[in-house]
Protein backbone atom coordinates (compact mmCIF):
# COMPACT_ATOMS: atom_id res chain seq x y z
CA UNK A 1 0.00 0.00 0.00
CA UNK A 2 3.02 2.14 0.61
CA UNK A 3 4.57 1.42 -2.75
CA UNK A 4 1.35 2.64 -4.56
CA UNK A 5 0.69 5.60 -2.39
CA UNK A 6 3.84 6.84 -3.97
CA UNK A 7 3.42 6.14 -7.33
CA UNK A 8 -0.30 7.55 -7.05
CA UNK A 9 2.05 10.73 -5.48
CA UNK A 10 4.40 10.89 -8.09
CA UNK A 11 1.56 10.61 -10.74
CA UNK A 12 0.24 14.15 -9.51
CA UNK A 13 2.35 16.22 -11.19
CA UNK A 14 0.75 14.77 -14.77
CA UNK A 15 -2.87 15.80 -13.65
CA UNK A 16 -1.90 19.63 -12.32
CA UNK A 17 0.32 20.04 -15.64
CA UNK A 18 -2.37 19.10 -17.94
CA UNK A 19 -5.04 21.70 -16.04
CA UNK A 20 -2.84 24.53 -15.90
CA UNK A 21 -1.77 23.84 -19.50
CA UNK A 22 -5.58 24.14 -20.62
CA UNK A 23 -6.43 27.06 -18.07
CA UNK A 24 -3.53 28.79 -20.02
CA UNK A 25 -5.14 28.11 -23.10
CA UNK A 26 -8.70 29.08 -22.48
CA UNK A 27 -7.86 32.40 -21.16
CA UNK A 28 -5.75 33.02 -24.12
CA UNK A 29 -8.16 31.90 -26.57
CA UNK A 30 -10.83 34.00 -25.18
CA UNK A 31 -8.81 36.95 -24.57
CA UNK A 32 -8.51 36.45 -28.60
CA UNK A 33 -12.13 36.55 -29.17
CA UNK A 34 -12.66 39.21 -27.40
CA UNK A 35 -15.94 39.00 -25.90
CA UNK A 36 -18.18 35.99 -24.29
CA UNK A 37 -21.34 37.40 -25.81
CA UNK A 38 -19.59 36.70 -29.28
CA UNK A 39 -19.18 32.84 -28.52
CA UNK A 40 -21.60 30.50 -29.93
CA UNK A 41 -22.54 26.80 -29.68
CA UNK A 42 -21.19 24.95 -32.51
CA UNK A 43 -22.22 21.58 -34.35
CA UNK A 44 -26.11 21.32 -33.09
CA UNK A 45 -27.29 20.55 -36.26
CA UNK A 46 -25.23 17.45 -36.82
CA UNK A 47 -23.88 13.98 -35.50
CA UNK A 48 -20.27 13.67 -34.68
CA UNK A 49 -18.49 10.64 -33.94
CA UNK A 50 -14.90 10.83 -31.75
CA UNK A 51 -12.00 8.02 -31.42
CA UNK A 52 -9.35 8.42 -29.52
CA UNK A 53 -6.65 6.93 -27.35
CA UNK A 54 -6.23 8.04 -23.40
CA UNK A 55 -3.40 7.80 -20.83
CA UNK A 56 -5.59 5.92 -17.83
CA UNK A 57 -5.26 6.97 -14.13
CA UNK A 58 -2.92 9.73 -14.50
CA UNK A 59 -2.89 10.84 -11.67
CA UNK A 60 -3.38 7.28 -9.65
CA UNK A 61 -1.97 3.88 -9.00
CA UNK A 62 -4.01 2.47 -12.44
CA UNK A 63 -2.58 2.68 -15.42
CA UNK A 64 -2.53 1.19 -19.20
CA UNK A 65 -4.32 3.16 -22.27
CA UNK A 66 -7.89 3.40 -22.93
CA UNK A 67 -9.53 3.18 -26.43
CA UNK A 68 -12.26 6.19 -26.42
CA UNK A 69 -15.30 5.82 -28.83
CA UNK A 70 -18.20 8.35 -28.51
CA UNK A 71 -20.81 9.46 -30.31
CA UNK A 72 -22.25 12.83 -30.39
CA UNK A 73 -26.45 13.34 -31.42
CA UNK A 74 -27.11 16.59 -33.08
CA UNK A 75 -28.95 18.62 -30.63
CA UNK A 76 -33.29 18.36 -30.31
CA UNK A 77 -33.23 21.90 -29.52
CA UNK A 78 -33.83 24.01 -33.05
CA UNK A 79 -32.84 27.72 -33.27
CA UNK A 80 -35.81 29.05 -33.86
CA UNK A 81 -36.56 27.43 -30.35
CA UNK A 82 -34.13 29.59 -28.39
CA UNK A 83 -34.08 32.67 -30.55
CA UNK A 84 -35.27 35.34 -27.93
CA UNK A 85 -32.98 33.55 -25.30
CA UNK A 86 -30.58 36.18 -23.83
CA UNK A 87 -27.01 35.62 -25.22
CA UNK A 88 -25.84 35.26 -21.81
CA UNK A 89 -28.33 32.20 -21.30
CA UNK A 90 -28.21 31.07 -25.38
CA UNK A 91 -24.83 29.42 -25.22
CA UNK A 92 -25.85 27.11 -22.63
CA UNK A 93 -29.44 25.60 -24.05
CA UNK A 94 -28.61 23.10 -27.31
CA UNK A 95 -26.88 20.61 -25.59
CA UNK A 96 -26.07 17.30 -28.13
CA UNK A 97 -27.44 13.78 -26.22
CA UNK A 98 -23.81 11.75 -26.10
CA UNK A 99 -23.20 8.26 -25.92
CA UNK A 100 -19.60 6.37 -25.46
CA UNK A 101 -17.06 4.19 -23.73
CA UNK A 102 -13.77 3.69 -22.81
CA UNK A 103 -12.17 0.08 -22.52
CA UNK A 104 -8.64 -0.29 -20.68
CA UNK A 105 -5.86 -2.12 -22.62
CA UNK A 106 -4.55 -3.01 -19.24
CA UNK A 107 -7.40 -5.36 -18.08
CA UNK A 108 -8.32 -2.49 -15.17
CA UNK A 109 -11.63 0.12 -15.30
CA UNK A 110 -13.62 0.14 -18.17
CA UNK A 111 -16.17 2.63 -18.53
CA UNK A 112 -19.51 3.97 -20.79
CA UNK A 113 -21.03 6.89 -20.08
CA UNK A 114 -24.39 9.06 -21.21
CA UNK A 115 -25.22 12.01 -20.78
CA UNK A 116 -24.81 15.69 -22.78
CA UNK A 117 -22.28 17.63 -24.38
CA UNK A 118 -21.56 21.07 -25.49
CA UNK A 119 -19.30 22.47 -28.08
CA UNK A 120 -18.77 26.14 -28.09
CA UNK A 121 -16.23 27.10 -31.28
CA UNK A 122 -13.88 29.81 -29.74
CA UNK A 123 -12.34 31.29 -32.61
CA UNK A 124 -13.00 30.30 -36.48
CA UNK A 125 -11.20 31.17 -39.81
CA UNK A 126 -7.69 31.56 -38.26
CA UNK A 127 -5.84 29.48 -41.30
CA UNK A 128 -8.61 28.64 -43.64
CA UNK A 129 -11.89 28.99 -44.45
CA UNK A 130 -14.54 26.53 -42.04
CA UNK A 131 -12.03 25.98 -39.83
CA UNK A 132 -11.43 27.50 -35.52
CA UNK A 133 -10.48 26.47 -32.10
CA UNK A 134 -13.19 24.34 -30.37
CA UNK A 135 -14.33 23.94 -26.30
CA UNK A 136 -16.08 20.57 -25.43
CA UNK A 137 -17.87 19.84 -22.19
CA UNK A 138 -19.69 17.16 -20.89
CA UNK A 139 -21.35 15.82 -18.04
CA UNK A 140 -23.66 12.94 -16.90
CA UNK A 141 -23.63 9.15 -15.42
CA UNK A 142 -21.02 7.09 -15.85
CA UNK A 143 -20.90 3.27 -15.52
CA UNK A 144 -17.97 1.10 -14.82
CA UNK A 145 -16.49 -2.29 -13.64
CA UNK A 146 -13.99 -1.09 -11.40
CA UNK A 147 -13.67 -2.22 -7.49
CA UNK A 148 -15.52 -0.31 -5.13
CA UNK A 149 -13.13 -1.08 -2.06
CA UNK A 150 -11.16 -1.71 -0.29
CA UNK A 151 -8.91 -1.56 -3.62
CA UNK A 152 -5.44 -3.46 -3.92
CA UNK A 153 -2.56 -1.90 -4.53
CA UNK A 154 -3.06 -1.47 -8.42
CA UNK A 155 -6.49 -0.51 -8.30
CA UNK A 156 -8.79 2.51 -7.21
CA UNK A 157 -11.34 1.97 -4.75
CA UNK A 158 -14.34 3.69 -6.72
CA UNK A 159 -16.94 3.57 -4.06
CA UNK A 160 -20.08 2.92 -6.69
CA UNK A 161 -20.67 1.06 -10.32
CA UNK A 162 -22.71 4.47 -11.33
CA UNK A 163 -20.89 7.87 -11.12
CA UNK A 164 -20.29 11.17 -11.80
CA UNK A 165 -18.47 12.06 -15.24
CA UNK A 166 -16.98 15.36 -16.71
CA UNK A 167 -14.87 15.71 -19.30
CA UNK A 168 -13.24 18.18 -21.77
CA UNK A 169 -12.45 18.61 -25.56
CA UNK A 170 -9.91 21.77 -26.19
CA UNK A 171 -8.98 21.08 -30.31
CA UNK A 172 -8.75 22.25 -33.98
CA UNK A 173 -11.51 21.82 -36.21
CA UNK A 174 -9.58 21.28 -39.41
CA UNK A 175 -12.64 21.58 -41.94
CA UNK A 176 -16.68 21.22 -41.41
CA UNK A 177 -15.65 17.87 -41.37
CA UNK A 178 -13.30 16.58 -39.15
CA UNK A 179 -11.34 17.65 -36.25
CA UNK A 180 -8.41 16.58 -33.93
CA UNK A 181 -8.34 17.75 -29.76
CA UNK A 182 -6.77 16.98 -26.70
CA UNK A 183 -9.16 15.18 -23.68
CA UNK A 184 -9.28 15.12 -20.05
CA UNK A 185 -12.28 13.11 -18.16
CA UNK A 186 -12.84 12.82 -14.58
CA UNK A 187 -15.19 9.95 -12.97
CA UNK A 188 -16.18 9.99 -8.86
CA UNK A 189 -18.92 9.75 -6.97
CA UNK A 190 -18.57 12.82 -5.17
CA UNK A 191 -18.26 11.57 -1.73
CA UNK A 192 -21.62 9.87 -1.84
CA UNK A 193 -19.79 6.64 -1.00
CA UNK A 194 -17.46 5.66 1.72
CA UNK A 195 -14.44 4.94 -1.06
CA UNK A 196 -13.90 8.15 -3.42
CA UNK A 197 -10.90 7.23 -5.44
CA UNK A 198 -11.33 9.28 -8.57
CA UNK A 199 -10.29 7.97 -12.10
CA UNK A 200 -8.95 11.40 -14.33
CA UNK A 201 -7.78 10.01 -18.10
CA UNK A 202 -5.90 12.34 -20.65
CA UNK A 203 -5.26 12.02 -24.56
CA UNK A 204 -5.86 12.46 -27.74
CA UNK A 205 -9.15 12.30 -30.16
CA UNK A 206 -10.42 12.67 -33.82
CA UNK A 207 -13.86 13.73 -34.20
CA UNK A 208 -16.07 13.28 -37.98
CA UNK A 209 -18.83 15.03 -38.39
CA UNK A 210 -21.62 14.47 -40.55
Amino acid sequence: MGEAMIVYRNKGWLCRAVTGIAAALLVGLFALKGHAQDLFVANVTSSEVHFGVLAHGIDGVEGGADINAEFNLRSPIPDDVISGAPWWLKWTLQPRPTIGASVNTAGQTDQAYVGANWTWLLKDNIFNPGDGVFLGYFFGPGFNNGVLGPAPPDRQALGSHILFREAFDLGYQINPAWNVSVFFDHISNGGLAKYNQAINDAGVRIGFRF
